[in-house]
C-alpha cells in the first residue's frame, strides 16, 4: 500500500466511517511464504514500514496492535455479559448435577447395588399398599395408593359383583319341581329339609364364578403395581427389571392360588352343610314365613301348597343374603391376608434368595446403554462448565 493522501485518510477513517475504527496491517505474502519468511521477519517489516510511510499513527496499526485491540473489545464485551453468562452457567451446572443424580453413579459394588435397590423396591410396595405412597395409575384420573387401588376393585369387582346374584327369575317353578322331585313315588305331607338345602347349594354355586373373577381382578390391580414400581426402581438395569418383575408375579401367582384355594374351601364347606341354624337365619325366620302367609288376600287367597312355594322364596332369599355377606366379608380379608399383607412379609426374602440363585449378578446390574451414554454426556458438560466458571471467575 504506497503512502498517499487518500490512504491516510482511510486509515484515519475519514473516508468509510467505522464505528471502532481502521487498522492497517500487511497479511505475509505468498512470496514471503515462500522463500521461507518468519512470522517474526514479517512483522518486524510490518512495524518498519507504517514508522515510516505513516509515523504520526503507527502506534495504532499493525498486526500486534490489531490483536492487543480485539482482545480489548473481547474483554469489555465479556465483562458486559459476564453476569447473565455465570448464571446461565450456574442453571446449567444445577441441570446436569441433576441429571447425573437421577442416573445415579456409576456401579462399584453391585452386590450392594443390588440389596439397596431391592429393599427400596420392596418398601415402596408396602407403602403403597397401606396407602402411603402414591403412583400414577392408567385408569385412574390421579394418583392413587395400591391399597386404595386395590379397595376400588373390592368394590367393583366384587361388592357389585356378588350384590347382582340374585334369585332365577323361575325360581317358583324350580321350589315346585324340588318339591315333587322330593316326595318320590310318594307325595310329601310335609316339605322335606333336602328341598331348601338343594335350592341353596345351587344359590351358592352362583357365587363360585364372580367370586373367582373378582380374585382375577384383584391379581390384576397388584400386578400393576408391581409393574409400575418395577419399572420406576429398576430402569437403570434392564435385565434386573425383568428378573425382578418375573419372580414377583411368580410369588403373587403363589399367593393369588393359596387365596382361590382357601376360597374354594370355604365355598365347600358352605355347600357342605347349609346352615339352617344360623343366628341370623333363625332371627329372621319367623318374620320371612309371616310375610309369605300375607301375600294372599280375601279377593286372593293363596292355596297351601303356592304358600309353601312363597315362604321356601323368601327364605332362600334370606339365607342368599346371608352367605352373600359372609363372602363379601370372607373373599376380601383373605385376599388381604394372603396377597397383601403375607406378600409384602415374603417379598423381599424371595426376592433375595432367587435373584442370588441365578448367580449372574453381573449380567443383572447391567445398567441400560443410554443411561451410560447420558451420565457420560453429563459429566463432560459438567467438567466443562466447571472450567467456564472458573475462567469467568478470572474475568470478574
Amino acid at each position: 500500500m504506497e503512502k498517499t493522501a487518500e490512504n491516510s485518510r482511510v486509515l484515519e477513517g475519514k473516508v468509510i466511517p467505522i464505528k471502532l475504527g481502521i487498522v492497517g496491517v500487511i497479511n505475509r505474502t505468498q512470496a514471503q511464504i515462500d522463500k521461507d519468511v518468519s512470522m517474526e521477519e514479517c512483522l518486524m517489516l510490518e512495524e518498519e514500514y507504517f514508522k515510516c510511510h505513516y509515523n504520526y499513527m503507527s502506534n495504532e496499526m499493525g498486526t500486534p496492535y490489531l490483536t492487543q485491540r480485539l482482545c480489548t473489545i473481547l474483554m469489555h464485551h465479556v465483562k458486559e455479559c459476564l453476569p447473565d453468562l455465570v448464571i446461565r452457567i450456574t442453571e446449567q451446572k444445577v441441570i446436569q448435577q441433576n441429571i447425573l443424580d437421577s442416573l445415579g453413579s456409576k456401579v462399584e459394588d453391585e452386590q450392594g447395588m443390588l440389596s439397596e435397590l431391592v429393599m427400596h423396591f420392596c418398601q415402596e410396595f408396602r407403602s403403597n399398599m397401606d396407602g402411603r405412597r402414591s403412583i400414577s395409575f392408567s385408569s385412574a384420573k390421579r394418583d392413587l395408593s395400591g391399597g386404595r387401588h386395590l379397595f376400588e376393585v373390592f368394590d367393583s369387582a366384587i361388592c357389585k359383583e356378588l350384590d347382582n346374584i340374585t334369585l332365577p327369575e323361575n325360581i317358583e317353578a324350580d321350589i315346585e319341581h324340588e318339591v315333587i322331585s322330593a316326595g318320590g313315588f310318594k307325595p310329601a305331607l310335609f316339605t322335606p329339609n333336602i328341598v331348601f338345602d338343594n335350592l341353596a347349594s345351587k344359590q351358592i354355586e352362583s357365587f363360585i364364578y364372580p367370586i373367582k373373577k373378582s380374585i382375577k381382578k384383584c391379581s390384576e390391580a397388584i400386578t400393576e403395581v408391581i409393574s409400575i414400581l418395577s419399572k420406576k426402581n429398576f430402569e437403570r438395569f434392564p435385565n434386573l427389571k425383568k428378573e425382578t418383575h418375573q419372580i414377583a408375579l411368580g410369588m403373587l401367582m403363589n399367593k393369588t392360588q393359596l387365596v382361590e384355594k382357601y376360597v374354594d374351601s370355604y365355598l365347600k364347606c358352605e355347600l357342605g352343610y347349609i346352615n339352617t341354624n344360623h343366628k341370623l337365619f333363625t332371627k329372621n325366620r319367623p318374620q320371612v314365613e309371616k310375610a309369605a302367609m300375607e301375600k294372599g288376600d280375601s279377593t286372593n287367597t293363596l292355596t297351601p301348597e303356592a304358600e309353601n312355594v312363597k315362604k321356601i322364596k323368601n327364605l332362600l332369599e334370606l339365607y342368599t343374603h346371608i352367605i352373600r355377606n359372609q363372602l363379601m366379608d370372607v373373599v376380601p380379608k383373605t385376599i388381604i391376608c394372603y396377597m397383601v399383607i403375607q406378600y409384602c412379609d415374603d417379598l423381599h426374602k424371595d426376592l433375595m434368595k432367587n435373584l442370588y440363585a441365578t448367580d449372574r449378578i453381573d449380567e443383572l446390574m447391567k445398567e441400560n446403554f443410554l443411561v451410560e451414554d447420558r451420565r457420560e454426556k453429563a459429566l463432560k458438560m459438567l467438567e466443562a462448565l466447571e472450567r467456564a466458571e472458573a475462567i469467568t471467575s478470572l474475568l470478574e
